[in-house]
């Protein structure tokens, strides 16, 4: 049955041997153990601990594993930048977490997060590598998680073994950080509980350009950016996790989990307007200071209850999540002439305050059929998300020297959104090693926008969807499989998409969002081969969606050289993929691993005609490698490249590299970590943007090389090594011998 386990071992002669903590689950019931080696007994050893190394990277079922245990960079790391080391994972130039190219769902131990896009961006950013487990990806996500255009990323935190565990971590680095962690679990045979906190300094320095070119009926001109940017962060965060057992078939569970972020942010840029006699007839330079801070707090409690076996269960999750965010951004701009002399100044602030709250209720039901493996698998979920956003704004009048407050820049609105499904699947395991899981999904979506103040009306909207899925698996055996799988997805717009709020940070590119989105959806088919043979294992897919009422951000050229940036509901496409990652273990010292994948892109010739739409592919790879020339020292990297296509074009990175190498020394309590990030060139995007009236060359360029140290310290004791000498081996062995031999023949 699914439990905890211990493993006991007696022989005469021999010291006891156990090792503790087999955790026998569903996503995980066959265990190779390895040699096992009983010491001979003698007054000398004290105590024997098997200790084993798990593979950087594991594949099983269309499941990736990335065991950041045993990794080299996780104590230096954050989570966000290991998911941007694992395979199959990527970032756009915004730095949203792609994988195979699409945003996932992104859950903490099995639990799904529910958080908006920036809340999630800094929980990532806070929560240190040293408190993780392992993370799991899922391409074909199961049943649950199904209508997830992007897949599902499992974050799994340490829970330690049976006793008391814990390490401290301090790190610094040639960028400008410094960050200080701590975990700490405790666990007996009913009661678990761990905690992580730490808090992190960042400095992110750069710089950036953008060349566009606005073509008109019967001339032409030219508009140039330069700039700078300094970003400081500071993130406190405190995660813990109680877990009881009440009984074999019921147990509770219950997670907090908060974090703060304050930041000062400056950023300097020059606009240089160019005619077509390529002379300056406008110039003007922007300093923008950005400074606040933000928090976010969850709690989440998780009854589980078992059926007649632990293979039937009900799960029933609920989830609250709160936060906040102020932000005063000042803006102060010159305006030059072609000598670069002053003409005007003007100041503005504005002043945003974001108010969140969320609430999550989800109910999921497992129970195992009569037919040989064959499952019954239901549930629902409800989620409620609750903003309440503030802008104020104001500029400085110069007769006085007070600033004035500006309603027309000036916004209040409520959002609200509510999201219901119910989901049924059925899994069927037929003859010949044939598997078939099918599903179906409903939801029903509704959200308002109420604006207290601004230029805006009042916004409802609602949608039905009905998401069937089907997951045809067939194991040729315990080697190779191949899988075709259909799925029906929704791409959900969030409250980035929707907020009509303009962003008045560049004042020639004006960007807001807007409330009148539809959903996009899709139909996704994808073919897939896995073989896991020895040292090499390797899994490859092609597919094919069709996406409907796609929505993306679009520029348009409007009145006074400026451009403004909003997401629209554009038209259909077609979507050609295909994707392939998998390793080779050449000894137990060295292994590898590397992931490539593609997407093309067609749009309808009507888009092509109209908005100048472009076809195009999108591409990433990366490569990643341990080796362990003892149990004490690692050594591991990884490189990256992503090329991305937009319907207006394309953006590009340079490729990015980590370096890392660690050291356990005292019994592997104390860690000492040196890791390298982009040695050779930094962190760069570029990226074409075409219009029917326009040209756009934008360059970002990211201070991302690092020189970091990081020490760590075990605060419980792993491993005692044995003391025993040549000379009492022998001593022994021949005590044993000279003992007399049992009938049975059996010592």
């Amino acid at each position: 049955k699914f439990s905890i386990y211990r493993l006991r071992a007696t022989a005469t002669g021999f010291h006891r041997l156990l090792l503790d903590s087999i955790n026998v689950r569903s996503e995980r019931f066959d265990f190779n153990l390895g040699d096992l080696k009983m010491a001979i007994a003698t007054t000398a050893l004290i105590e024997i601990v098997v200790y084993a190394e798990k593979p950087l990277i594991e594949m099983k079922d269309d499941k990736l594993t990335y065991n950041v245990g045993e990794s080299a960079l996780s104590n230096s790391s954050t989570t966000s930048e290991l998911l941007k080391s694992m395979p199959l994972i990527s970032n756009d130039p915004n730095g949203k977490i792609l994988l195979k190219g699409k945003e996932p769902k992104i859950l903490i131990d099995d639990k799904p997060t529910e958080l908006n896009s920036d809340q999630l961006k800094d929980l990532l950013e806070s929560l240190p590598g040293s408190s993780i487990e392992k993370i799991e990806l899922m391409t074909n996500p199961p049943p649950q998680y199904a209508t997830e255009s992007g897949g599902v990323i499992n974050i799994v935190t340490k829970k330690g073994k049976i006793g008391f565990t814990g390490k401290a971590t301090v790190t610094a680095g040639s960028r400008g950080e410094v960050s200080t962690s701590a975990y700490m679990n405790y666990r007996n045979n009913k009661f678990s509980f761990n905690t992580s906190l730490g808090v992190g300094a960042s400095v992110i320095q750069g710089n950036s350009y953008s060349k566009r070119q606005n073509i008109y009926t019967d001339s032409s001109n030219r508009f140039n950016t330069e700039g700078q940017f300094k970003n400081k962060n500071l993130r406190p965060n405190l995660r813990f996790q109680a877990d009881y057992e009440i009984d074999k078939k019921n147990s509770i569970s219950i997670t907090y989990q908060g974090n703060v972020n304050y930041f000062d942010n400056n950023n300097a840029t020059i606009f240089t307007n160019i005619n077509r006699f390529d002379l300056i007839y406008k110039l003007s330079n922007r300093s923008n200071l950005s400074e606040g801070s933000g928090y976010n707090h969850g709690v989440n409690f998780t009854y589980t209850k078992h059926g007649k076996t632990l293979a039937e269960t009900f799960r029933f999750i609920i989830s609250e999540n709160w936060g906040k965010n102020d932000n005063d951004r000042d803006f102060y701009q010159q305006y030059l002439n072609s000598t670069f002399i002053t003409i005007n100044d003007s100041s503005q602030n504005q002043f945003f305050n974001n108010f969140s709250n969320s609430f999550s209720a989800r109910l999921n039901y497992d129970k195992p059929l009569k037919m040989k493996g064959s499952s019954f698998s239901t549930g629902a979920t409800f989620q409620r998300a609750n903003y309440h956003n503030a802008l104020n704004t104001s500029f400085l009048r110069k007769v006085d020297s007070i600033f004035i407050q500006n309603d027309i820049l000036s916004s209040d609105f409520k959002f609200n959104q509510n999201i219901s499904t119910a989901r049924v699947a059925f899994t069927y395991t037929l003859l010949k090693n044939w598997r078939i899981t099918a599903g179906i999904q409903a939801e029903f979506t509704q959200f308002d926008f109420q604006f207290l103040k601004g230029n805006s009306t009042d916004v409802q909207n609602s949608y039905f969807n009905l998401l069937p899925t089907i997951n045809i698996r067939k194991e040729f055996s315990k080697q190779f499989n191949t899988s075709f799988v259909y799925r029906s997805t929704v791409r959900r717009p969030g409250l980035g998409e929707l907020n009509p709020n303009i962003d008045y940070g560049d004042p020639y590119n004006l960007r807001f969002g807007n409330p009148y989105l539809q959903p996009s959806t899709a139909d996704n088919f994808d073919w897939n081969i896995g073989v896991v043979k020895g040292k090499y294992y390797f899994n490859t897919s092609l597919g094919y969606n069709k996406v409907k009422n796609i929505f993306n951000t679009i520029r348009t050229l409007i009145d006074g050289g400026k451009t403004q940036i909003t997401w629209k509901n554009i038209a259909d496409r077609s979507e050609y993929e295909a994707s392939i990652f998998g390793g080779y273990t050449f000894s137990k010292k060295f292994r590898m691993n590397a992931s490539a994948g593609y997407t093309y892109n067609v749009y309808g010739d009507a888009e092509k005609l109209l908005y100048y739409y472009r076809d195009g592919g999108s591409f990433y790879t990366s490569i990643n490698y341990s080796y362990m020339p003892n149990n004490l020292l690692t050594l591991e990297g990884n490189a990256r490249y992503s090329s991305y296509s937009d319907p207006q074009g394309r953006g590009r990175s340079n490729l990015n590299m980590t370096l890392g190498v660690q050291r356990k020394f005292f019994d592997k309590r104390l860690i000492l970590g040196f890791n390298v990030v982009d040695p050779i060139v930094m962190q760069q995007y570029t990226t074409f943007v075409y219009g029917s009236n326009f040209n756009l060359e934008t360059f970002n360029s990211t201070q991302t090389r690092n020189f970091r140290i990081t020490i760590s310290y075990q605060l419980n004791k792993i491993i005692q090594k044995s003391k025993i000498s040549e000379k009492q081996k022998q001593q022994s062995l021949q005590k044993i011998k000279s003992q007399p031999k049992p009938q049975n023949g059996i010592r």
